[in-house]
């Protein structure tokens, strides 16, 4: 399982794999020339967090829908 995440704008994307391990980032270039070095660090930052709690909410979706029905 992987899961990506954009920024709001798109100039970055972050892509972690089922352990949360960053896998793949793409940068805009434009980005990268524009933005200073903190504001690109944290929106990476930002970016692989974002990745990585939408790989925690797919993998809580798949438990949930797995798990027996209680009123069975």
């Amino acid at each position: 399982m992987q899961v990506s995440a954009k920024s709001e704008d798109g100039a970055i994307q972050a892509t972690v794999d089922a352990d949360g391990r960053l896998v793949d980032l793409r940068l805009d270039q434009q980005a990268c020339r524009e933005w200073n070095n903190e504001t690109l660090a944290r929106v990476i930052v930002e970016t692989v967090q974002n990745a990585s709690a939408g790989k925690s909410r797919q993998i809580e979706q798949l438990v949930s829908n797995h798990r027996p029905d209680d009123n069975a």
